[in-house]
């Protein structure tokens, strides 16, 4: 009987629910309220995005954005481009320019913008769609009962305000925690990677012409100079677990020591501590089971070091657009067998790609004198060989690995 009052009295009755307003939950909402889908994101907090997560866009997920009509919208409120990175060694010797401006794809650039914003654009961008609604923040997403037509939840606002929602289609996009992922019982693998990552910003820091990252090998990992949209840059290296809790105490100073230490070009660099992450990599064995489907960190959260998460995810949420019914004939019944359908596909396309950055993940848990030696052959080699070069360059902005 209760059940069957909340079906009868539903407040909101939507399409699609999303839970979790974060890159993924919000580029979900984008993506499928422009294709006219009935869409509810939910998010419980009004604060910025962390600030020290990645940050740029590859070529071929700017692609996808250009097919959404997003990445003007990108583009008109402060992202910006970048041609690619330069690979140095720890004395600043050059070893490879991997500009991706001169190759043959539709948008020939990595785009970036602070962490903290992108979300709020797409959600800005979903507002213009008029079958996209949005609670924030939310104190809690209860689940009441999914039936044969669809799923319930109840909704409640800090305000206080209590509402019942109905929907075809779950998304769960809540992060690596991912709450919503354990109530609904998806088993998820761990990996936890011996090396943390440490995130440094400098207001100071002035870019090149083309926005380029600068990496820079050294004999206890890269050491990577990342230009941020307002100015500036974010500094990203990895440091020893044992190490945190004094890398932690450290003053501004200490920092600029280290990292002068490290790399001599920047020993008068000031900077300071913007977090410290340890990386972990999880897996959901199931990406989608009924009329429920996993995006973003809640599925596959990943390696952190090359900003792989957030372009994986938006290249997830295209193909499961692809895949999904026409409003016409968007039900449960039809929801299930796609998101099943999706999760077959995903999970072959996605393999190779999880596999590298696990691959990556350990390399830089093991990274040393002779791996630093390693990389610097390499990069020269990438450099030179034309064939190669342009492979390595395609990899890096997207193409060749789903």
């Amino acid at each position: 009987k209760k059940s069957r009052i909340y079906f009868t009295m539903t407040d909101i009755n939507t399409d699609v629910l999303i839970i979790g307003g974060g890159v993924a939950g919000s580029a979900a909402a984008y993506a499928l309220s422009k294709r006219g889908y009935g869409v509810l994101l939910l998010e419980k907090s009004e604060k910025p995005q962390d600030t020290a997560r990645g940050d740029h866009l590859q070529p071929a997920v700017c692609e996808i954005l250009g097919k959404w009509s997003v990445l003007d919208h990108f583009l008109n409120n402060g992202a910006k481009k970048r041609a690619g990175s330069l690979w140095f060694d720890e004395d600043a010797n050059f070893l490879m320019d991997a500009n991706v401006s001169n190759l043959e794809i539709p948008e020939p650039y990595f785009m970036f913008m602070n962490h903290e914003e992108i979300s709020g654009i797409f959600v800005s961008a979903s507002e213009k769609n008029e079958s996209f609604s949005f609670l924030c923040p939310i104190i809690s997403c209860v689940h009441v009962e999914t039936n044969e037509k669809e799923s319930i939840f109840e909704i409640k606002s800090k305000d206080g305000t209590v509402k019942t929602a109905s929907t075809k289609m779950i998304v769960i996009a809540d992060g690596v925690a991912s709450n919503m992922g354990r109530y609904f019982k998806f088993e998820r693998n761990s990996f936890r990677y011996e090396r943390a990552l440490a995130v440094l910003f400098s207001d100071e820091y002035e870019a090149d012409e083309f926005n380029n990252l600068r990496t820079y090998l050294t004999d206890r990992g890269i050491v990577t100079m990342i230009p941020r949209a307002k100015g500036g840059c974010k500094i990203g290296l990895t440091i020893n677990r044992e190490e945190i809790k004094s890398w932690k105490k450290m003053t501004p100073i200490e920092y600029q020591e280290f990292i002068g230490q490290l790399v001599p070009a920047y020993k008068d660099l000031k900077m300071y501590s913007a977090g410290i992450y340890p990386p972990s990599m999880i897996i959901a064995e199931n990406w989608a089971k009924d009329n429920i489907v996993l995006i973003g960190d809640a599925c596959h959260g990943l390696h952190p070091g090359r900003s792989q998460g957030m372009n994986t995810t938006i290249k997830c949420v295209d193909h499961l657009l692809d895949l999904l019914p026409e409003k016409g004939s968007f039900n449960k019944e039809n929801v299930v067998q796609t998101l099943d359908q999706y999760q077959k596909s995903m999970k072959s396309n996605i393999n190779e790609l999880l596999e590298a950055n696990h691959s990556m993940g350990l390399s830089m848990d093991k990274f040393d004198h002779e791996s630093k030696v390693h990389d610097i052959e390499k990069f020269k080699l990438l450099e030179q060989n034309k064939e190669a070069g342009h492979a390595y360059r395609m990899k890096s902005a997207g193409y060749g690995v789903f």
